[in-house]
């Protein structure tokens, strides 16, 4: 399970430095899991804060650095045309970035989306996964 600590702490960030990119991840309570939230990101750690609220746990399934933050507009924008038939509608608290969509296959898409767009491919959950050096800080 990554965190946007773990994002940060692999990219030698501090709290406040910026993790430009896309990502997917879920919310967990209790064993129980939220559906798949996709959006983008200026700090991974402030996502983090964010969405680990009242007691959840927040877990990045995919985090693909984006080169500007202008980049992260662009793809959340296509992203939200290309998925719009997968868009959970927006509920009580007007959330308008959860998709009915499994995080794996989610994280799949935005690959592709990324490719399609002529972005370079690095997805940090899995260069963190793949770095047996790494010691995430949740196991």
């Amino acid at each position: 399970m990554i965190t946007g600590h773990d994002i940060h702490k692999y990219l030698g960030l501090n709290s406040t430095q910026d993790s430009l990119g896309v990502y997917v991840g879920y919310q967990e309570i209790d064993g129980t899991t939220a559906p798949t939230k996709v959006g983008r990101s200026k700090n991974a750690q402030a996502v983090q804060r964010l969405r680990a609220q009242g007691g959840a746990n927040w877990w990045f399934v995919a985090y693909f650095i984006l080169p500007t933050l202008e980049a992260t507009y662009l793809v959340e924008k296509a992203w939200k045309s290309q998925m719009k038939s997968k868009n959970i509608a927006k509920g009580l608290q007007r959330q308008t970035e959860l998709y009915d969509l499994s995080p794996e296959d989610a994280a799949d898409e935005m690959e592709g989306l990324l490719r399609s767009m002529g972005y370079e491919i690095r997805d940090l959950v899995d260069e963190i996964i793949e770095n047996d050096s790494f010691q995430p800080l949740i196991s």
